[in-house]
């Protein structure tokens, strides 16, 4: 009794083992299933020990459980499944009565799989599937292959697998599937016969017609190359043969089409069921388009592969009827088109590079512009993904000669794609911008390639309209591309991590100087015969024009590269030279006098271009070296003399006359500098030209462009060291100009206010009033300058729009004002003879008058006529009057922003000057004028910025950074300008006015203490004169905090004086 008791319970404890292993096997953690299946293989299954109904048990429970959808249970008892069928099947037969048959297996699968009568749908489905898996893990096993192996039971499972493919449609891939692996896999020992009948099985059940019945087909013929496959199965003979293409393009949409009655049996099966994931026939199907392909030669001629290939579908071919005509076709579904994306991707993703180019065609990218602005979220994701694959096999770090081919191909069909429209802002995505920013100077190169050939495509173009556009969207994306070279350039001088590439710098002066051909080249006349092509002037005069304003925006943003932007500026007009050398005819046609002007200043910048960084090498060569070092971004003197005959010379060759004069003034102050060196004088002709280029600076900062003021404030920059108080004088007047018509005359016109009748001396009170009324509302946003920009980058880039508007509105002022002028007089005299009751006279009128003015008499008038026709007259020259007041207050108002603009404009060399030359004691000079403009300008801009400046100033002039006093005998200019502080400190101002006063007159003490401590008692005395005055002057209003500042300065200092 005890015997049987330990039995029970030695059988009790295997039953809870057994049920922990099939739980285990239906975890979600792939490494507990293993474990479990290791454990039922190891521990419960024994071959020669298990019996026969023990075997079977554990088949039935194993073949149970791929019919349940918990967790992971198909996928666990699979694996535990396949590995007990291949140990049945290799271990040898010791015990007849453990086997189990292969009938036997099949049987079981059969039972535990087929759904009971009135089970719910969702139970039928698992079943079925269970019986998918079932199928797979026998044909894994190798239990049906084998030298003395019963065939009958292989083809037995394929009439089950086939039948479940047919009577469940939406299971026919997975069928498909198993049947693909059956064959694919090298692990088993299917024959060559076998393998036909799996064909053969598909061809009766017509199922060789369907995606997985093409990459059977496939399969096979791969494994037993030399197997005779049934030829009826397909017109042709093979599935790929290129009369049948549009046939396989039906098959692999999965579409069921209608064709002739004595071809029903090779028409495709059709869909079962749509699935997001592309089926697994198209990577079969691909592989061997791949194949098939001619691989191509350098001389871009195929070379065949083989004979039998010959009639076969090539990528290309397959590429255009079966996916761009067939899943990217107009009438095409959302859902085809994800698949068409789909494969496109992994085209991208696996396909040799030779091939890529092939996909790019006309309705593929159609279709993908389309998509990326699509509200159909799903397909509008599918169309990003591929976008950003695409990006990545272009910009991937492995090199391939055909990547320049293929970049410059995808910007044209995407460009072709959006009619030569804006495809980043249609599209709302960063496409093409992404490839300007690419690293890859090869995508570069193909993109640059591609623009110059679309450009010269353009002219092909019948309709103007449409060449105007495509032009102009061409010229845009070369900007896009040149401005995100430029600013990549601009982070690697910031970072200092990497250098430039000197084919990167091919690129952008290539931009650079087709733009200049286009600009300086004259259109009509005839150029020599052996011109280069590329040479020519292709643009339109609307896109001349459009070219010329990036060009200058190209020039603008080439100076934020500081002596890299000046080398790139002197090579890129040095072009214009070059192209006059092969006798090219330029738009601007010079007289001998002016010639002679030019080809002095052509000379002088060729003298000193040997002096720039960037110009190492001899003549206008690019840097000898593969790669170019980053410099700093302070400009020299001679870079900016550089500069400033750059920007003549473009001017000049631009069209703009007024440059002419100015460009020989600079000649002069060149010769006079050139002469004092060769005369060794003494005097330092450095601050001599700096100070006489002041007055031109001035000229250009005053025109409202960026490109002139960013220009203007990089040579500034480069003059700054040598210029004296003289010159910085000279921008000192401009703060204390007028901000009224009165000082725009005296400013830009230099002559004497002009007084009509005393009507003007009746008009200043009112225009003094209207100035504390009028907003200026282009310059409200440039108030605000960054301690870390460039030098008056902060004011210059935030009023980018007002310029732009200021360009266009000045150009054509004086033009305007005439016609504004000619059309108020003419209306003037139409009411004047309205109200007379006649009509305005013309010459002939005039004539006749004289003619006859002997003989004509003017009739007799009463006093009721005589009194309405003088309220008439009284009413029209009521009517005129306002009119010319309102003219007043608009040339008021127009004055008032000029002299502010400009006066902004000189607050950018201020601010550059204080920036960069800290440590002159001539900073000191500006802090007065600065003050006085604070407090006396109308403008809450102009003050809150002039403010600003000397705030971060004296900010930055803290410990050894204060301005340094040459000598003791310019320690009483110091003091001078302590006392002027000191007198705009006395003045009503704002409190912002009176902080930045205190802090200016701390930083002057300062000075004058770090030169001589003994100026201390006259730093003393200055403020007990300022704190007397305010004790006894009623006018006098020092703010408190003045005193306050200056006692905290007092206690800081006293213990380096004592000591």
């Amino acid at each position: 009794m005890g015997a049987d008791t330990l039995s029970k319970k030695r059988k009790r404890e295997v039953d809870v083992e057994l049920v922990k292993v099939y739980a285990d096997l239906a975890d979600v953690e792939e490494s507990v299933r293993l474990a479990a299946a290791h454990t039922l293989l190891s521990k419960i299954y024994k071959p020669g020990i298990t019996s026969h109904e023990q075997t079977k048990t554990i088949l039935t429970r194993l073949f149970r459980g791929l019919c349940s959808s918990r967790k992971s249970a198909r996928l666990g008892f699979s694996v535990a499944l396949t590995e007990l069928l291949s140990q049945l099947a290799a271990a040898p037969d010791v015990s007849p009565e453990s086997d189990v048959s292969s009938s036997a297996v099949i049987d079981i699968l059969e039972a535990q799989t087929l759904p009971e009568k009135g089970t719910s749908g969702q139970d039928e489905r698992d079943h079925y599937f269970g019986r998918v898996f079932g199928a797979d893990a026998i044909l894994k096993s190798g239990i049906l292959f084998g030298k003395e192996a019963d065939h009958s039971h292989f083809k037995r499972l394929l009439d089950v697998v086939c039948a479940l493919a047919i009577k469940k449609p939406w299971l026919r891939q997975e069928c498909g599937w198993v049947l693909y692996n059956c064959t694919v896999s090298g692990q088993n020992e299917l024959t060559e016969s076998l393998s036909l009948h799996i064909i053969e099985k598909l061809v009766a059940n017509k199922l060789i017609r369907t995606p997985e019945g093409v990459a059977i087909w496939l399969v096979t013929s791969r494994r037993f190359p030399n197997a005779k496959l049934p030829k009826s199965a397909w017109k042709s003979g093979h599935p790929l043969a290129k009369k049948d293409v549009n046939i396989l393009a039906d098959i692999l949409k999965d579409a069921r089409v209608q064709q002739e009655e004595g071809d029903s049996d090779l028409t495709s099966q059709g869909a079962a069921r749509w699935s997001a994931n592309l089926h697994f026939a198209w990577d079969i199907v691909l592989a061997e388009t791949f194949g098939n392909t001619p691989k191509r030669t350098g001389e871009g001629r195929g070379v065949k592969s083989s004979i039998r290939n010959e009639d076969k579908v090539t990528f290309d071919l397959f590429w255009k009827v079966v996916v761009d005509e067939s899943l990217f076709a107009a009438a095409s579904s959302a859902e085809r088109k994800s698949w068409g994306f789909s494969l496109w991707k992994k085209v991208f993703e696996i396909a040799p590079k030779e091939l890529l180019i092939c996909t790019l065609t006309p309705q593929a990218t159609r279709c993908l512009a389309n998509s990326l602005k699509s509200s159909e979220r799903f397909l509008q994701r599918s169309a990003q993904r591929l976008s950003q694959i695409i990006q990545a096999r272009l910009t991937d770090a492995e090199p391939w000669d055909q990547r320049a081919d293929l970049a410059g191909t995808y910007l044209r069909t995407l460009l072709q794609s959006v009619s030569f429209g804006d495809f980043d802002q249609i599209t709302k995505s960063k496409t093409l911008q992404s490839l300007f920013e690419a690293r890859n100077t090869d995508v570069l190169k193909g993109i640059s390639s591609a623009l110059t050939d679309l450009l010269m495509a353009s002219l092909q173009e019948e309709d103007k309209k449409t060449a105007l556009s495509q032009q102009r969207t061409i010229v845009n994306l070369q900007w896009k591309m040149l401005s995100a070279r430029l600013r990549r350039w601009e982070q690697l001088q910031m970072s200092q991590e990497d250098d430039i590439e000197q084919t990167d710098m091919e690129l952008v002066s290539g931009i650079l100087q087709s733009w200049l051909r286009e600009v300086c080249i004259s259109p009509g006349l005839e150029s020599p015969e052996n011109l280069s092509r590329d040479i020519r002037p292709v643009l339109l005069p609307e896109v001349r024009d459009f070219a010329k304003e990036r060009l200058s925006l190209s020039f603008e943003q080439t100076l934020k590269l500081g002596p890299l932007g000046c080398w790139l500026l002197k090579h890129a007009i040095l072009h214009i030279r070059e192209l006059e050398t092969l006798h090219i005819p330029m738009t601007s046609a010079f007289e001998d006098d002016i010639k002679a002007i030019v080809e002095t200043a052509w000379q002088n910048l060729t003298d000193i271009q040997t002096n720039t960084q960037m110009s190492s090498t001899a003549g206008r060569a690019l840097p000898k070296s593969s790669k170019t070092h980053v410099g700093p971004k302070v400009l020299s003197f001679s870079e900016g003399w550089c500069l400033l005959y750059a920007l003549l010379l473009f001017q000049i060759y631009t069209g703009e006359t007024d440059a002419v004069p100015i460009l020989q003034e600079v000649l002069e102050n060149w010769g006079r500098r050139k002469d004092k060196q060769k005369r060794s004088v003494s005097t330092d002709s450095r601050q001599e030209s700096a100070d006489a280029i002041m007055e031109i600076l001035l000229s250009f900062a005053s025109r409202p462009s960026k490109f002139m003021r960013r220009i203007t404030v990089q040579i500034f920059d480069a003059f700054a060291p040598n210029i004296t108080a003289t010159g910085l004088e000279a921008m000192c007047r401009v703060l204390q100009t007028k901000e009224n018509l009165e000082g725009q005359q005296e400013m830009f016109e230099a002559g004497e206010v002009e007084d009509e009748d005393g009507e003007h001396l009746g008009f200043e009170s009112e225009m003094e009033e209207l100035d504390s009324d009028v907003e200026v509302a282009s310059i409200s946003e440039s108030g605000e300058s960054s301690e870390n920009a460039d030098s008056g980058s902060a004011s210059i880039d935030s009023d980018e729009g007002s310029d732009d508007q200021s360009v266009s509105s000045q150009a054509s002022g004086k033009e305007n004002a005439e016609d504004a002028e000619d059309a108020e007089l003419a209306a003037f005299d139409a009411a004047l003879a309205s109200a007379l009751g006649t009509r305005r006279l013309n010459q002939d009128d005039l004539d006749a008058t004289s003619d006859t003015s002997e003989t004509s008499s003017d009739s007799d008038m009463g006093d009721d006529e005589m009194m309405e026709l003088d309220s008439k007259l009284a009413e029209v020259f009521r009517a005129r009057n306002e009119q010319q007041s309102k003219n007043r207050r608009k040339e008021a108002k127009e004055a008032k922003e000029n002299i502010v603009n400009f006066k902004n404009r000189v607050l950018d060399l201020i601010e550059s000057y204080l920036k960069h030359q800290q440590h002159n004691s001539l900073t000191m000079d500006l802090i007065p004028p600065l003050l006085k403009l604070a407090r006396t300008t109308q403008t809450k801009q102009l003050a809150d910025r002039t403010c600003n400046i000397l705030q971060q100033f004296c900010s930055r002039c803290k410990g050894p950074n204060a301005p340094e006093l040459p000598n003791d005998s310019y320690s009483g200019h110091a003091v001078d300008v302590l006392r002027s502080i000191h007198e705009e400190a006395g003045m009503d101002s704002s409190h912002a006015h009176s902080n930045v006063a205190s802090l200016s007159s701390i930083l002057v003490a300062k000075a004058l203490v770090r030169a001589n401590p003994a100026n201390v008692s006259t730093i003393v005395e200055t403020y007990a004169s300022t704190r007397l005055r305010q004790l006894t002057d009623k006018k006098w209003r020092v703010m408190p905090g003045f005193f306050t500042d200056w006692n905290n300065w007092c206690q800081s200092i006293r213990d380096k004086l004592v000591g």
